[in-house]
């Protein structure tokens, strides 16, 4: 069975928050926050990318 989009999108975050060499580029400024980099990636609006890591959040894995 195939992952839903909005899972995909949580699982990238949760990846990119355990990311050492991302936070490091993150904190020097080369790259923009997490939520921009899956809606780049995804190619949805921040709003709705923030809105579907969030309902994953709430709901158990």
């Amino acid at each position: 069975m195939s992952q839903t989009p909005e899972r995909r999108m949580y699982l990238m975050w949760r990846a990119l928050k355990r990311d050492r060499s991302y936070q490091h580029d993150l904190r020097k400024g080369w790259v923009s926050g997490p939520y921009m980099l899956i809606a780049r990636r995804f190619r949805r609006p921040i709003r709705e990318v923030r809105d579907a890591i969030d309902a994953q959040k709430g709901s158990p894995a």
